[in-house]
């Protein structure tokens, strides 16, 4: 790729990156007011460890802005906290953003960053996936930049699009197959989210055509093995937070899905812009889309495709049907099948591939 090629897609997933972040933070927003999670202290207690559980327990951001709080001599933190006061007003303005200035800063920048990763680390998934003209590949992750707002909902979590921006890296290594940098993203993943554990999945069934039945166990005893320990170690070290770390909610999703105007809620952006919001008929005929789409799509598509089985068992017992956010990990996986049976609508046919060594 030219050097001038890396600048404009910087321009560009740089530019998107900022309107989906400063969605993020503004809706629902960073600071949760449910009583339930914290109210308005619900963003100082994720950065320093005192949020319930399980919230609690996806640490990586919150290590990041505390090692920025760290590293960041008093000075310069007080010159960033009183910028950031100096453009709040009382009306309207979360009490938080008052308290934490700094690691609101740090904590919007390191959001900033990841998000414009995830447009990178699609934009390589795509390029190794999909055989599609090279705009395609540039405009993929543009596109998917832009309707991301449309899953906010519920509160937005520090973890969200970090989670997002990690799990898409790790899919990309796993189809390059670069399984030393693959190791260090999974561990990224384990610490940020435990949904982290749908990787090896991936992995397991990607790999299963390539190794022998001890070289895969072997694999999947050691990712396993990695995330029981550093999840042990995080829950225990919050063991006496408050909260839950699993609750059921099989009922609830149950009693959200039979009011049918739930599956028809939008809300404004812009002017000019609308976007479904929780679970919307649209979002369920994308996903029956991707499944005539599957039939054609490539194999490490077809293969990552497994973990809409997990996410959905988990969501609809332990999560909230409705709440988008939990759907992150199946994003990456969604949006280039349904790309890729896109083009094959608008005529391209895409060049078979070779088939790779050790492959039937």
């Amino acid at each position: 790729m030219t050097l001038f090629r890396v600048i404009v897609l910087m321009l560009l997933y740089s530019t998107v990156a900022s309107f989906t972040v400063s969605e993020f933070v503004r809706y629902p927003g960073l600071a949760s007011v449910k009583p339930g999670m914290g109210g308005e202290d619900f963003f100082g207690d994720m950065v320093y460890g005192r949020a319930p559980q399980p919230f609690v327990t996806r640490t990586l951001v919150p290590w990041l802005i505390r090692a920025a709080v760290a590293v960041t001599p008093p000075a310069a933190r007080a010159r960033v906290a009183e910028g950031v006061r100096a453009t709040l007003t009382t009306d309207g303005k979360p009490v938080w953003l008052y308290q934490y200035p700094f690691e609101f800063t740090v904590a919007k920048n390191i959001l900033l960053l990841f998000t414009i990763g995830f447009a990178f680390a699609l934009w390589w998934l795509a390029r190794l996936t999909l055989d599609v003209p090279a705009p395609a590949h540039d405009a993929i992750p543009a596109v998917v930049l832009f309707a991301l707002p449309g899953l906010y909902g519920y509160g937005s979590m520090l973890y969200d699009l970090p989670s997002l921006a990690a799990f898409t890296l790790a899919l990309a290594l796993i189809a390059a197959r670069r399984f030393r940098l693959y190791a260090l993203a999974f561990a990224a993943c384990v610490v940020n989210k435990e949904t982290a554990l749908l990787l090896t999945l991936v992995w397991a069934i990607s790999e299963a055509r390539r190794l022998k039945l001890k070289q895969l166990a072997l694999g999947v005893y050691l990712q396993v093995g990695f995330w029981l320990v550093v999840r042990g170690l995080i829950f225990w070290y919050f063991r006496n937070n408050p909260g839950e770390a699993i609750a059921v909610h099989l009922f609830r999703n149950a009693e959200v899905l039979a009011v049918p105007g739930n599956w028809f809620l939008f809300r404004p952006v812009a002017n000019w812009l609308v976007l479904p919001m929780g679970f919307n008929a649209l979002y369920v005929l994308g996903f029956i889309l991707t499944l005539f789409a599957l039939k054609r799509a490539p194999q490490f598509l077809k293969d990552a495709y497994w973990v809409v089985v997990p996410v959905f068992l988990l969501t609809w017992l332990f999560g909230n049907v409705d709440e988008m956010r939990v759907y992150y990990e199946l994003l990456p996986i969604v949006a280039l099948v349904l790309f890729g049976g896109l083009y094959r609508l608008m005529g391209y046919a895409p060049v078979p591939r070779p088939a790779e060594p050790g492959t039937v």
